[in-house]
């Protein structure tokens, strides 16, 4: 019972598929949008899909040979783009960008649809600088190459403000904190791009604004670079602290279970040598401080266990998935053109976990403390009446110990 009741509050997210949102576009990001919102369990664990190198490697030799002969097909820049990013060739992803503007600029922009692709290779254009001056050592000697992938990302935002229902705009605030960090040094808690603070530190946000918050960066980590990025997962961590919304005024809380997996996903991390971006902040153990770990209302070593096998499910399906897709890659297949690429996979479902509403997790959980306060009461109150029967009783036993230790 006591593990049910760690894992209810992730109930309703964990069974429902993954979604994503900002960063790039390519052919892979209507699928994505389209199967819901529910992906914030997905993007805490690692339970989303990750394709291996030769699948963009083969799709970007496809398109690229498509491109030759049909330069106007628009969407086919994109595919390009994102392959070459996705296989680390930052220069060849800008350039596909290049090569999707020049076509771009002899179409009349007013028509929604060439309105659509100049977002889209602003988008773009702009994630694969950024991306391209992170993988590069974010050296700030070189900063001009951040500020241009801002303008590009803003530029896009002016275009489509409601972009991947608005949450592309976390993305520019992402890029606009790594161009003028604040000061980690000295600092209480590692500064975060949201500029939030623990709930007991500040006031409460609006509920649906920490909601959007908190799906707006499970976005980036499931169609950006951010699944390894510290600074991403703690921004994640103190966003869910402060997401409130569906819960009654009984509730009191924000999804602090959650927020305590992104906390172990920041350990998880900086274990694993991973800083953050923060020129100045510390690494290791002195960066793990600065992390707030969320308040529990329930026993939060069982956090960590349940936490640790969703991971290890998380990467076993991923496991079985590239095997098979780098099996039917190496046969010359592809998933965008064969449509039997997928058959003979086995799905693996998502975690079965009870179907419990967080209200109930925290009522599950409050009721296993007044029993065991209830227990605790009984034992003080026994513990006193037996000091009281001991007071009484007491000096009769020594009484009669002492008259028989008499000589006779």
């Amino acid at each position: 019972m006591r593990r049910v009741t760690v894992l209810v509050g992730f109930a309703l997210l964990a069974g429902l598929p993954v979604t994503a949102s900002a960063c790039l576009w390519d052919r892979d990001t209507p699928y994505h949008e389209a199967i819901g919102m529910s992906e914030v369990v997905a993007a805490l664990t690692g339970r989303f899909p990750r394709n291996p190198p030769l699948y963009y490697r083969m799709r970007l030799d496809r398109v690229a040979a498509e491109l030759a002969s049909k330069p106007d097909d628009l969407a086919a820049y994109d595919d390009a783009g994102v392959a070459c990013d996705r296989l680390g060739l930052g220069d060849e992803a800008v350039a596909w960008m290049e090569k999707k503007r020049a076509r771009l600029d002899a179409l009349d922009s007013s028509r929604p649809e060439t309105r659509e692709h100049l977002y889209r290779c602003h988008a773009n254009l702009g994630t694969f600088l950024i991306h391209r001056w992170i993988r590069a050592g974010a050296d700030r000697g070189r900063i001009d190459e951040a500020e241009a992938a801002r303008d590009e990302l803003a530029k896009a935002l002016e275009i489509n403000p409601n972009a991947h229902f608005g949450r592309e705009k976390y993305q520019l605030r992402a890029v606009e904190w790594m161009i003028a960090p604040p000061q980690a040094v000295g600092a209480q808690w590692l500064p975060n791009f949201l500029n939030l603070a623990p709930p007991m530190e500040t006031t409460l946000i609006d509920p649906r604004e920490a909601d959007e918050m908190v799906r707006g960066l499970a976005g980036l980590i499931v169609l950006g670079n951010a699944w390894e990025s510290v600074d991403v997962f703690n921004a994640l961590c103190l966003a869910l602290q402060h997401d409130t919304l569906g819960f009654d005024g009984d509730y009191g809380g924000g999804r602090n279970s959650l927020a305590t997996f992104a906390w172990l996903r920041c350990k998880q991390l900086i274990e694993a040598g991973k800083g953050s971006l923060l020129p100045d902040a510390p690494r290791g153990d002195e960066l793990l401080k600065m992390i707030p770990r969320p308040t529990m209302l329930w026993s939060e070593d069982l956090l960590e266990p349940a936490f640790q096998n969703l991971r290890a499910m998380a990467d076993g399906w991923q496991t079985t998935r590239t095997d098979f897709m780098t099996a039917r890659l190496a046969e010359g297949l592809h998933p965008d053109v064969d449509p039997d690429f997928w058959d003979g996979y086995k799905e693996i479902g998502p975690p079965p976990l009870p179907m419990t509403s967080p209200k109930k997790a925290y009522e599950a959980a409050f009721m296993w403390r007044q029993r065991r306060a209830k227990l605790i009461l009984v034992g003080v109150a026994l513990a006193f009446v037996g000091s009281i029967v001991g007071m009484v009783l007491l000096p009769r036993v020594v009484r009669r110990l002492l008259r028989g230790a008499e000589p006779l």
